[in-house]
């Protein structure tokens, strides 16, 4: 049915239980398994916009932000092999649903997989919440692994 997932990491601990479940999934269904970590350039930009950065500070942070997705997708990969599978990453710039969107295209993936939705509090906060418009802009279906910790941690350490 599934032949490839995209997980989506944005280095919470509920996406790093989302990377578990997708590890889980892949090694239990023998599912080939990819990982993406997007360094967010549009909150950058506004923050540019604002005047809470300068374009040099931006430029330092953006580095920031590369070398976090970078931890991230190699603690992935750890988790990854530490069960025996194999685990492609992708460290990503830009819009964040957009990018998501581009990688499942290009990677021919089946399902996308990401954490938990916060609870929004206003129609206009959709707008802006990453995983939202991940599940509105990706072609295929997605995934959301509600936050079980001890469930999602069991399943894990039983495969």
């Amino acid at each position: 049915m599934f032949k490839k997932i995209l997980v989506y990491i944005d280095g919470t601990e509920e996406s790093l239980l989302a990377a578990r479940y997708a590890i889980t999934m892949a090694k239990t269904y023998n599912i080939e398994l990819c990982g993406i970590y997007v360094v967010n350039l549009n909150v950058l930009e506004d923050l540019v916009k604002v005047n809470i950065f300068i374009p040099t500070e931006q430029a330092d942070y953006e580095k920031d932000m590369e070398a976090d997705g970078q931890k991230y997708l190699n603690y992935l990969k750890e988790l990854a092999e530490a069960k025996g599978v194999a685990v492609e990453t992708v460290l990503a710039k830009g819009n964040v649903a957009e990018e998501v969107k581009k990688t499942a295209l290009a990677k021919n993936v089946n399902i996308v997989i990401i954490c938990q939705l916060k609870e929004l509090l206003s129609r206009s906060e959709a707008f802006y919440d990453e995983k939202e418009n991940i599940v509105h802009r990706v072609p295929m279906p997605v995934f959301i692994v509600k936050e079980d910790k001890e469930k999602i941690l069991n399943l894990y350490n039983s495969i």
